[in-house]
């Protein structure tokens, strides 16, 4: 699987506008990026599962359901971020932290730079933990899910019409990603799509 911000990767490739997004405006605007990779160490709120739920699972299961929640809550913010463009204004960074949301950062740089937003918002389904490890110094889960970003489009912020990306016959794929607990809160750190996984 190609990663998003490997430059020179070609959008010929059969992958959905999100994917042709960040790649085509990294690749060819961006050359480098200041987005900082490394973990945001700073205090952040709880994300919690609803207190009926947690009194009813056993720990792992309620360290599984608060993951789950932080995951829906990161694709909440995300098409905030790229609607404005910009991560302030968001709650982006409590839910997302290094490769994530540098790669959200240079997203939103990009959008910004070509004068473009994405309206719309991406559909999230069948969120499942295919693995955990709790009891870790740093806990982590993976979570995998199918991803409908048909109704995400690119547009021209001027214009309102929308902009011209690399065409695709996938707009449901399968989409994998990582989550830390990092004092006391979830947060997404990389996830890798599978536009060859169609859901």
């Amino acid at each position: 699987m190609a990663r998003l911000d490997q430059p020179g990767w070609s959008t010929s490739r059969a992958v959905p506008a999100f994917l042709a997004l960040c790649v085509v405006l990294t690749a060819g605007c961006i050359s480098s990026s200041d987005a900082d990779n490394e973990k945001d160490k700073e205090a952040q709120p709880s994300v919690s599962a609803s207190p009926s739920k947690s009194a009813t699972l056993d720990p792992s299961e309620a360290a599984k359901a608060e993951a789950l929640s932080a995951y829906k809550a990161y694709w909440t913010e995300v098409p905030k971020a790229f609607a404005v463009p910009a991560i302030e204004g968001t709650d982006l960074k409590r839910y997302a932290a290094a490769e994530a949301l540098s790669k959200a950062e240079v997203t939103v740089a990009n959008l910004t730079k070509n004068g473009r937003v994405m309206t719309g918002e991406p559909v999230v389904t069948n969120s499942t933990v295919t693995s955990a490890e709790l009891e870790k110094k740093t806990p982590n889960v993976s979570v995998s899910s199918c991803l409908d970003v048909s109704n995400w489009k690119i547009i021209d912020k001027k214009t309102g019409q929308p902009a011209p990306v690399a065409s695709s016959p996938v707009s449901k794929y399968v989409i994998t990603s990582l989550l830390e607990r990092w004092d006391g809160s979830w947060k997404v750190l990389k996830y890798d799509l599978h536009a060859d996984q169609p859901c």
